[in-house]
């Protein structure tokens, strides 16, 4: 299936994955997971049953702390996302479409709790509710200037 995205759909994704790196969520993500690692590693170091031990703890560790901590940067990353492309002067509303068509392109997705991911529809309602804020932001939703770059060989 095709998504037919927009311009200001296209931009949207393209200021969330900006503010992946903008917000170093890569890094912090990789933090977390070694301080699991060594979680997990202790508690298998210190029971008697080390492999059902160290699997239980990986899962309650993965529900626990990395699930909701993804979740939360790709929230920021919505929000921060939404923010660029405004600024940029393309339409914030767009950001709420381009989940309605990722919503209807994926039929079946785990519960939000055991997915990396905010479910599409609680991202339509957050980000629905930031378009007055970034209306503010740039309420004429005037384009950047584009600067002509000369390049010198």
């Amino acid at each position: 299936d095709q998504l037919e995205l927009t311009d200001d759909e296209f931009a949207q994704i393209m200021g969330h994955e900006i503010s992946h790196a903008l917000a170093n969520h890569t890094a912090e993500r990789m933090s977390r997971a070694m301080a699991t690692a060594a979680g997990v590693a202790v508690i298998g170091a210190a029971s008697d049953n080390s492999g059902a031990a160290v699997a239980g703890a990986a899962v309650l560790a993965n529900v626990a702390l990395t699930l909701p901590n993804s979740r939360d940067a790709e929230n920021e990353a919505d929000v921060m996302g939404m923010v660029l492309a405004t600024k940029a002067g393309y339409d914030p509303e767009a950001a709420v479409t381009l989940w309605q068509k990722m919503g209807d392109l994926s039929d079946e997705r785990p519960a939000e709790f055991l997915s990396t991911h905010p479910a599409p529809e609680n991202r339509q309602a957050a980000l629905n509710a930031m378009i007055p804020r970034m209306l503010e932001i740039n309420p004429d939703r005037t384009k950047a200037p584009i600067h002509p770059v000369t390049i010198v060989q």
